[in-house]
């Protein structure tokens, strides 16, 4: 008898009344096969596709032992298992004991091999909504014809993903974009009325319950009140400060996390450098740091960007998310400063380990 039928029989017996110690479903994303060292509990993306019991039931009785592996089709590649109890490359193991129950399903993730569009969910306030709302024109721009995107937002500290998760409007506008289950980025920012991790972590968990290939990034805006301190001040402010809060932010994820990709988006360093231009005289863009009619860096006094900042910003986003080659990308900024120079220079400057995975 062919040995991939054991498992359907054992699924007859439990059905039947008849003792079955545990099931142990498995689950893929994206496309490719988990098979089985043992070769009896393999569950093909196929079988999954149609629900067979080899994949939804994957039932055992007694000492559970056994050892899958995620083999991809072509064109894409294994990135990593959800729920393993000890993965070690493409594998993962399982040593049961006969008294243990049903376990949570195991999940095999392929990714492409090449890179593309994300479905996308981006949620902050005022200073990350010029740039989130523009990401869908620069990514067409860049040939990621295939990006898509939700947008959430709310001013001020409303934006934070604390404040996003405790309003129960807005929680349920950003659910049900995640319901789906189609979310494959989801970008979120911060605030400092709300420092703690509690934010992130309600929304990285239903998240990933709806999706357990979802992507998470950072972005951290730039400091208020630019005319509080000293150009030479607000970029020793930027330094100090956007490692310990972004950087930290996305190690202590990791650590909750450790088979979920973090990254982080150092937008806010594009006010520093056109503070640092204009302070050197050398950005012809504006005439004052702060007016709402004038040209400027900053339309308010709180900090919202004016035209040069936002584009900035914009090319930071790009490049951060997608990995684009910026010089070669055919879009306009029409401000008089080259713009991607100093763009590439701040992700140049980024620390490696906080980059996205582009593949």
């Amino acid at each position: 008898m062919p040995s991939k039928l054991a498992p359907v029989l054992l699924a007859l017996v439990f059905v039947l009344g008849c003792p079955v110690a545990r099931v142990h479903p498995l689950e893929i994303v994206g496309q490719g096969d988990i098979v089985s060292a043992s070769g009896d509990r393999d569950c093909s993306l196929s079988d999954f596709e149609l629900g067979s019991g080899l994949c939804t039931l994957n039932a055992s009785s007694g000492v559970y032992e056994e050892t899958y592996l995620g083999v991809p089709h072509d064109g894409w590649r294994f990135h990593g298992w959800a729920a393993c109890d000890e993965a070690s490359g493409d594998s993962c193991s399982f040593a049961v004991p006969a008294n243990a129950g049903d376990l949570p399903p195991l999940v095999a993730i392929f990714r492409p091999v090449e890179n593309y569009g994300l479905d996308s969910l981006l949620m902050g306030h005022s200073f990350f909504k010029p740039f989130a709302a523009h990401m869908p024109v620069l990514a067409y721009a860049a040939g990621v014809f295939d990006h898509a995107q939700s947008l959430v937002t709310a001013g001020g500290a409303n934006g934070a993903p604390q404040a996003l998760w405790e309003n129960p409007s807005k929680r349920a506008e950003i659910q049900g974009a995640l319901d789906g289950g189609d979310v494959e980025l989801f970008g979120m920012t911060y605030h400092p009325d709300y420092p703690s991790l509690d934010g992130y972590v309600n929304w990285v968990d239903y998240a990933l319950a709806r999706n357990p290939d979802t992507r998470f990034f950072i972005a951290l805006p730039w400091e208020p009140y630019p005319q509080s301190t000293t150009a030479a001040t607000y970029a020793s402010n930027w330094e100090a400060f956007h490692p310990l809060i972004s950087h930290g932010l996305i190690d202590s994820l990791r650590e909750m996390y450790p088979d979920v990709d973090f990254f982080c988006v150092p937008y806010g360093e594009s006010a520093v450098a056109l503070r640092n231009l204009f302070s050197a005289g050398n950005l012809p863009d504006v005439t004052t740091l702060v007016s709402p009619s004038e040209p400027s860096i900053y339309r308010d006094n709180l900090g919202h960007a004016q035209h040069v900042l936002v584009e900035l910003g914009r090319l930071v986003w790009i490049r951060a998310i997608y990995d684009v080659d910026l010089p070669s990308l055919p879009y306009d900024t029409a401000t008089l400063t080259d713009l991607v120079p100093i763009a590439d220079a701040i992700l140049d400057r980024h620390d490696p380990a906080y980059d996205a995975p582009y593949h």
